[in-house]
């Protein structure tokens, strides 16, 4: 399903830089199918290079709704780079992560995260305000990029996550497939 709205333009190389979004949603299986079919048929300028939800199997969990190479409207803020928005409701409450299908929706996301930094070269480190402010190249979110172009973007998504767990499992599963490459 690919989305209504995102520039067509010019070629948009990916720039080393994926952007973690929340999608203001229940964070239930089937969550991406539907915010796909939302960035499809909207009215309003909205999208992203791909969304992921909690189902069990992670061929159900995904879906791209931008080329890689075209740019998304997932914040004010949109540089080279892909978005990834994760079917969850933000919050400022961390332990929301440790439930089940948080806790799904997060392998998901580390998968899908992993697969996109491989490919592109993106490295499998945090970038925060300060960071993106000085064209520093990684992972980041929608609040990092509020935090640091305040006047492009208010959102805060995705609140409190487990940042750090998201982290190491990247890096760990990015390891893991390179070796199974090798």
């Amino acid at each position: 399903m690919i989305a209504t709205h995102w520039h067509g333009g010019a070629q948009n190389p990916v720039g080393g830089i994926l952007r973690l979004h929340s999608t203001v949603s229940p964070c239930v299986p089937g969550g991406a199918k539907t915010i796909a079919r939302y960035f499809q048929t909207s009215t309003r300028a909205a999208s992203a290079h791909y969304v992921v939800d909690p189902s069990p199997k992670y061929a159900d969990a995904v879906r791209q709704c931008v080329p890689d190479h075209k740019t998304s409207y997932d914040c004010g803020w949109n540089p080279p780079g892909i978005s990834i928005e994760m079917c969850e409701m933000p919050s400022q409450v961390k332990r929301r992560w440790d439930d089940r299908a948080h806790r799904q929706l997060e392998k998901n996301a580390v998968e899908l995260a992993a697969t996109l930094c491989l490919a592109y070269d993106i490295r499998p480190y945090f970038v925060g305000a300060f960071g993106l402010k000085r064209g520093k190249k990684g992972v980041t979110t929608h609040a990092q990029v509020a935090k640091a172009f305040p006047s492009l973007t208010t959102h805060w998504d995705p609140g409190a996550w487990r940042r750090y767990r998201f982290m190491r499992a990247l890096r760990k599963r990015i390891k893991q497939m390179k070796k199974e490459q090798s």
